[in-house]
């Protein structure tokens, strides 16, 4: 199998050590005859929930998943979450499949059409050049996510991984996806998802052939993956055989990218404290340019037309619109504001938070004094060959997307 490329960047070939694996696995999954329509309890990943999206998904069903993924700083750590999980299993809410197997997942939102395999994947170390991170991580997000799962002993949501697949897995698939699903049902955001459970012997034989040598990118769940192998260096016995603990594998959905290929879209910042007035002062000291917009609009067709040259952000405080061009020190936007600008103003991480929509940052200038910050996402050429050296880009540089809904399928270490 062919590593997955772009066209002016391919990926070295994986290393000589351990191979990829997607290892099959009994899934936990709602019971549609318990919990109703299994649209209404799944929903987008953890770090794209705002205040309104959980209202209503709590308000469609009691036991949407968002209970049991989101951060409750308020209570001892994830103790209540594993408490609810443990309740849902012995009501029969959460039942585990009886045989292991892959599961293709395959979901339509926005006019777009995503399927992949949810499986175990095999926890390798970087230079393996078999998993191939490109962003950096927060050590708090990190650290959240490994107490849940510690906890918890569950993997609630897979990450994303693309790759380059063979035709032969594509047929695999195909026939696959001609039986009939084992669940098919619309979220309430109007998406659309269908789920199969492959278990045949012979099958998951010629899938893990085919998938043997491939090279996947981490497209979402950076900070998932450094909290798998986080635990697994805190919590599989030590000597013993590689992938012989649960704690060698995370839960992962793997989309093959030359099939079914996701956009990549912007996260954009809010940073808190900082006022346009500031922002002008500093652009002032260092020879920045900011021009004023009338609107929204106008600002961001100007950050379209700036030079190659030149990195352009889009920033406003609510009420007041702007473009900032600065001298281009990365081909990536993203990292000329991490490494170049934000230390210049002299901002705190503590300030800068991460969106995935322009409105829901904007809305953090309602309350409190604060900038917001569009950055422009990085073609996949720029991703990949920033994975192909092993660097990493700052963190939140990317979104990919569609994202899949949490809640589809699940993992509990203890069903291993």
């Amino acid at each position: 199998m062919r590593a997955m490329t772009s066209d002016s960047h391919p990926v070295p070939p994986a290393g000589r050590g351990r191979p990829f694996v997607l290892a099959p696995f009994r899934g936990l999954r709602f019971d549609p005859g318990q919990v109703g329509d299994l649209g209404s309890v799944i929903s987008p990943p953890y770090d794209m929930l705002d205040a309104d999206t959980v209202r209503d998904l709590e308000a469609a069903n009691r036991r949407n998943i968002v209970r049991l993924i989101l951060s409750r700083h308020f209570e001892r750590p994830y103790l209540a979450v594993r408490k609810r999980l443990e309740h849902w299993r012995d009501a029969g809410y959460l039942v585990a499949d009886e045989r292991p197997g892959l599961y293709l997942y395959e979901y339509t939102a926005d006019g777009v059409t995503v399927r992949g395999l949810v499986g175990l994947v095999g926890l390798r170390d970087d230079d393996e050049r078999v998993v191939l991170p490109h962003e950096h991580v927060m050590p708090d997000l990190v650290e959240d996510r490994a107490v849940l799962m510690r906890t918890t002993k569950t993997n609630l949501e897979p990450i994303l991984l693309v790759h380059e697949g063979t035709a032969q897995l594509r047929q695999l698939a195909e026939r696959i996806t001609a039986d009939p699903p084992m669940a098919r049902f619309a979220a309430l955001d109007g998406s659309e998802h269908q789920l199969w459970q492959v278990s045949d012997p012979d099958r998951l034989d010629a899938m893990a052939a085919q998938l043997r040598d491939t090279q996947a990118l981490i497209a979402d769940g950076h900070h998932r993956y450094q909290a798998y192998r986080e635990l697994q260096q805190r919590l599989r016995r030590p000597g013993a055989p590689d992938g012989s603990s649960p704690w060698d594998f995370g839960l992962a959905l793997l989309v093959d990218q030359s099939d079914y290929p996701l956009r990549i879209g912007p996260i954009h910042r809010s940073v808190a404290s900082l006022t346009m007035a500031d922002l002008a002062d500093a652009c002032a000291e260092r020879g920045d340019q900011l021009c004023t917009c009338p609107d929204r609009e106008a600002a961001v067709t100007m950050q379209s037309e700036a030079p190659a040259d030149r990195a352009a952000f889009v920033v406003s405080d609510g009420r007041a619109w702007a473009v900032l061009c600065t001298a281009r020190t990365s081909a990536v936007d993203a990292a000329v504001l991490a490494e170049e600008l934000l230390p210049a103003w002299h901002i705190a991480d503590e300030q800068v938070g991460y969106h995935h929509s322009l409105d829901q940052a904007l809305h953090t200038t309602v309350g409190a004094p604060g900038v917001v910050i569009a950055v422009r996402p990085p073609t996949l050429a720029q991703v990949m060959s920033t994975a192909a050296q092993g660097v990493r880009m700052p963190r939140k540089s990317t979104s990919f997307a569609p994202k899949p809904r949490m809640g589809v399928v699940m993992r509990d270490l203890r069903d291993s």
